[in-house]
């Protein structure tokens, strides 16, 4: 199948074609004690690979902060949103993935198995359903493999990268800027959250909660679909602030409360008298959140990103039988909207361009890890792991 964002299952172990890597790759290798060291590594290890890709930027987001807190299971390649450039390339993933050596690419976290068998791989548009890819299952995603596997270059936190033939990937412009390509994932989880399930229009109004590397992202969805009023809500703490200000930037208008109980409130002064055609909340509120349908136009939605601290809560059903509201979960993204994140970020009119860049180098990723768990660390919410460097 020639479909990008789609996943085959091939036989392993064909030759790479023009595999064109160093003898050694420098690789900053997390450790289960929530450090990182930048190690050298054999790529001839790789027992399996399809391919190879030459990593441009590895986006930090907020999932990696949470599994380096909570401790690594193994020494692990960390980075999941990831693009470079294929420097080699297996004849039969050629084929599959439709692209060729030298092309530029975004990839997705997930590995499905691909197996005809696997009920979310027999559809293409929910194979990041796949158990094998699951985060809270298989965890067979990009950046969570541990390095005892193969080469142990499964994230992008590296020099070069290993691809399998479980790797889903999109082709991406030549010309695209290297910022706003770093963007392209967590702007397609905006575009899918905001817009192909929130339901945001043109003319409609959006609120989002959190002001970080979703949130901003979400603030450029909500401007592709045409919104009337975008409004965030963050917290009085100095990197909210500085967040909230690229939000405003950005045509935003911002809302400050620091007690969560509070949200429903502090939306309700900014919600006007006919309140919000879709809230999306991208730090997990739980309980906090779900009051703020009340604040909901009729037929809205408030759409849930994440778990937070309290995953069991009560919903007030009166509230959403009465405005025909729905309440959504989402995880990760479709891949039409990564199609269409690409195809908005190459327009250069989402706002993102507007949004500072943090690059690190791999010698630096130890010390950004643990100043943006102690939050010493910058305050955009936009920091790339750039190898190169």
């Amino acid at each position: 199948m020639k479909d990008h964002g789609s996943t085959v299952t091939t036989s392993a172990g064909e030759t790479p074609a023009a595999a064109s890597l160093p003898d050694t790759v420098r690789a900053a290798v997390s450790l289960p004690d929530s450090t990182t060291t930048v190690q050298t590594i054999d790529p001839e290890g790789a027992t399996s690979a399809a391919g190879w890709l030459k990593v441009e930027s590895s986006a930090l987001c907020g999932t990696d902060l949470d599994l380096y807190q909570h401790g690594l299971a193994h020494p692990t390649v960390m980075g999941h949103h990831v693009i470079g450039e294929i420097v080699s390339l297996s004849p039969v993933m050629q084929w599959s993935w439709d692209v060729a050596v030298g092309d530029r690419v975004a990839l997705e976290e997930y590995l499905p198995c691909g197996l005809p068998t696997c009920d979310a791989c027999s559809k293409p548009d929910i194979y990041r359903f796949c158990p094998d890819a699951d985060l809270w299952g298989g965890q067979r995603r990009v950046g969570m493999l541990g390095t005892h596997e193969g080469s142990g270059l499964h994230g992008g936190n590296a020099e070069y990268m290993e691809l399998s033939t479980q790797t889903v990937l999109h082709k991406l412009p030549r010309d695209l800027d290297s910022n706003l390509a770093a963007w392209t994932q967590p702007f397609a989880n905006a575009v899918d959250w905001v817009i192909n399930i929130g339901g945001a229009t043109s003319g409609s109004r959006v609120a989002i909660i959190g002001p970080g590397y979703h949130g901003i992202a979400a603030v450029a969805a909500a401007r592709a679909a045409g919104a009337d009023e975008i409004v965030v809500l963050g917290r009085n703490s100095r990197t909210s602030r500085d967040r909230l200000e690229i939000a405003q930037a950005m045509g935003a208008s911002i809302v400050v409360n620091d007690d969560a109980a509070s949200t429903s409130l502090a939306l309700g002064r900014h919600g006007k008298a006919t309140g919000f055609d879709v809230i999306v909340d991208t730090v997990g509120l739980g309980g906090p959140a779900l009051q703020a349908t009340e604040h909901l136009r009729k037929l809205g939605r408030l759409v849930l990103a994440g778990l937070g601290d309290t995953p069991v809560t009560e919903v007030n059903l009166k509230t959403l039988v009465r405005g025909a509201s729905g309440v959504v979960g989402v995880r990760g993204r479709s891949p039409q909207a990564l199609t269409r994140s690409i195809e908005l970020l190459a327009a250069h009119d989402t706002g993102l361009e507007h949004v500072p860049s943090i690059d690190v180098g791999l010698d630096g990723v130890d010390e950004l890890f643990r100043t943006l768990l102690d939050r010493s660390g910058p305050s955009s919410p936009h920091v790339v792991i750039r190898p190169s460097l």
